[in-house]
């Protein structure tokens, strides 16, 4: 984006919309507006975008590395994020969402807003 004088840090109420791959495959397999085997995702009621507080999710909602990989974003910007097993899901990976163990994510990340706000700051 043009103008970015407010970035994304830590403790910040972001609002991404994304798709996951299994970088290895090509698999996606989670995404904020994806139907998984013709199904939503749980939890996700039909939105577009997710909500999260950077730097503050619960172990295994979302990988390590989107701490890393989301610090810095401007509303608009969007991001490819490569993701190594250390900072996804390591030798154990998800198997119910198609991660297999030891697996490198590739993640496109758009941010949607920053602390409610849609324009960039």
């Amino acid at each position: 984006p043009r103008m970015c004088n407010r970035r994304a840090t830590t403790d910040d109420l972001i609002e991404i919309s994304y798709i996951g791959q299994v970088l290895e495959t090509g698999a996606i397999f989670d995404g904020s507006a994806v139907k998984i085997d013709g199904q939503n995702v749980p939890g996700r009621g039909n939105d577009v975008s997710v909500y999260l507080v950077l730097g503050k999710q619960p172990f295994g909602q979302f990988p390590p590395g989107w701490d890393v990989g989301l610090e810095g974003m401007c509303v608009g910007e969007r991001r490819r994020l490569i993701i190594p097993p250390v900072l996804a899901y390591g030798s154990v990976g998800v198997p119910r969402r198609g991660i297999p163990p030891n697996a490198t994510l590739q993640y496109d990340i758009s941010l949607v807003s920053l602390n409610g706000l849609a324009t960039p700051q």
